[in-house]
């Protein structure tokens, strides 16, 4: 796999606009996860973690329930 893979669309091969701001958006929340982990060296608390884990894997589970219900099926 390619680091362009993760902004380019699979079967054009151009720039997908939604995986470039899905993936621009996991890095802010994963930054705005981490960085009072590393400014303060403890854990996260588990109320954090859970967020941070609900709003990431939701957000793949209801994309591809999504893909897999409105995909062309001939």
């Amino acid at each position: 796999m390619k680091l362009a893979d993760l902004v380019r669309d699979a079967g054009t091969g151009q720039l997908s606009q939604t995986k470039l701001w899905t993936n621009i958006a996991y890095a802010v929340g994963t930054i705005a996860f981490l960085y009072p982990v590393v400014k303060s060296g403890t854990p996260p608390d588990p109320e954090s973690l859970l967020i941070y884990l609900g709003v990431v894997g939701s957000h793949c589970a209801v994309s591809k329930f999504i893909s897999m219900k409105y995909r062309n099926v001939p």
